[in-house]
């Protein structure tokens, strides 16, 4: 399956928005709040207190690896990416196999450690710096699943290009 146009353009923004994400809020989970801006540690206190994200909260051991392998592989692919998808026609990037080859290994990578996320949401989910680690109602865990989909079903259409 190849990209058109239009999804090369999606991809294009896609990448560019995913690293701000990715420096200011993803990080949180393994860089120390003493080294963070304080507009980024107000952004990720208001998601963990709306969205209820237990996982940004507490901070397992696996999402912390999880958030290395972020920083040091897909951080500079975006970069990659976004030099790619901006200076290549839509035939030039379903042809160049060494983007191809990154886009599927991104794929792979994005989607499977967001559906671990999204599982472990679904199977243990609690309201954060609740001291009895009140269980969250189905719909709250949809709500936090659903800040996680985008995450899950975008890159997964990439392990097919």
């Amino acid at each position: 399956m190849k990209l058109g146009r239009r999804e090369q353009q999606f991809y294009l923004w896609y990448f560019i928005v995913h690293i701000p994400i990715t420096v200011f809020i993803d990080s949180s989970v393994v860089i120390p709040a003493k080294w963070q801006l304080a507009i980024a540690q107000k952004i990720v206190h208001n998601h963990i207190t709306k969205q209820h994200d237990f996982l940004l909260s507490e901070k397992p051991e696996w999402l912390y690896w999880f958030v290395v392998l972020e920083l040091v592989l897909q951080l500079p692919l975006f970069g990659y990416f976004v030099n790619k998808l901006w200076n290549l026609s839509e035939l030039q990037v379903n042809t160049d196999a060494k983007l191809q080859k990154w886009l599927r290994i991104y794929g792979w990578n994005a989607s499977l450690t967001t559906l671990i996320c999204i599982i472990v949401i679904f199977k243990r989910g609690y309201i954060p710096d609740d001291v009895l680690k009140t269980s969250l109602t189905m719909t709250q865990k949809c709500q936090l699943a659903s800040v996680y989909l985008p995450t899950f079903f975008i890159p997964l259409r990439l392990c097919s290009v």
